[in-house]
C-alpha cells in the first residue's frame, strides 16, 4: 500500500522540476567516455552553486558556492578540452601549422601519416621540432592533469560540507 507523505505534493513538484531540468542532460548522455561524466557533474554542481548562492541558508553558503563555482569552471575547461591549443601555440608559431599527408602502404588496412611544418627545413630542424613536439605533448597532459587534480582535490576536501 502506498503511504502518503505529508510532503507528497512538494516532492512531486520537485520531481517534475528535476525531470525537466535533467532531461536534456540525460537525453544526450552516453557511456562512451569521460566527457559525459563531466557533463552530468557540471550540471549537478551548477545547480548546487546557484541554489547555495541565491537560496542557501547556511552561514557558509557564499564560501561554499564559490568553491562549487571553481569546480564548475574546471569542469568547463575539461569539457572544452582546449589543452592542445594552449600547449602547441608556441610550437605552431615557431614551426608553422602542421600539414597532414596520409600515404597508402602495402597493407590495405594501414596508412602512414606524414606531418609537415613549413619552417622545418633541415634534418636538424626536424630533430628539434620532434623534441619540442614531445615537450608540448607533455605540457598538454600536465595542464589537463593539473585541472583534474584541482577539481577532484577540491571535491575531496569540501564535498561533505556542501549541504544546506
Amino acid at each position: 500500500m502506498f503511504k502518503k507523505s505529508r510532503y507528497f505534493l512538494s516532492d512531486a513538484r520537485q520531481g517534475i522540476k528535476n525531470l525537466i531540468e535533467w532531461f536534456p542532460i540525460i537525453w544526450k548522455d552516453r557511456w562512451w567516455d569521460h566527457w559525459f561524466i563531466y557533463a552530468v557533474l557540471h550540471r549537478k554542481l551548477s545547480l548546487m552553486e546557484h541554489n547555495f548562492r541565491h537560496h542557501g541558508v547556511s552561514a557558509n553558503r557564499k564560501h561554499d558556492a564559490d568553491k562549487i563555482k571553481l569546480c564548475v569552471l574546471l569542469l568547463e575547461r575539461l569539457r572544452d578540452d582546449n589543452y592542445f591549443e594552449m600547449a602547441y601555440k608556441q610550437h605552431h608559431e615557431k614551426w608553422g601549422e602542421p600539414e597532414f599527408d596520409w600515404i597508402d602502404t602495402d597493407d590495405p588496412d594501414l596508412v602512414e601519416l606524414k606531418i609537415k611544418h613549413d619552417n622545418v627545413i633541415t634534418e636538424e630542424d626536424k630533430k628539434q621540432e620532434r623534441k619540442e613536439f614531445k615537450t608540448a605533448t607533455e605540457h598538454e597532459n600536465y595542464l589537463r592533469q593539473q585541472d583534474l587534480e584541482m577539481l577532484f582535490g577540491l571535491m575531496r576536501k569540501h564535498i561533505q560540507c556542501w549541504w544546506d
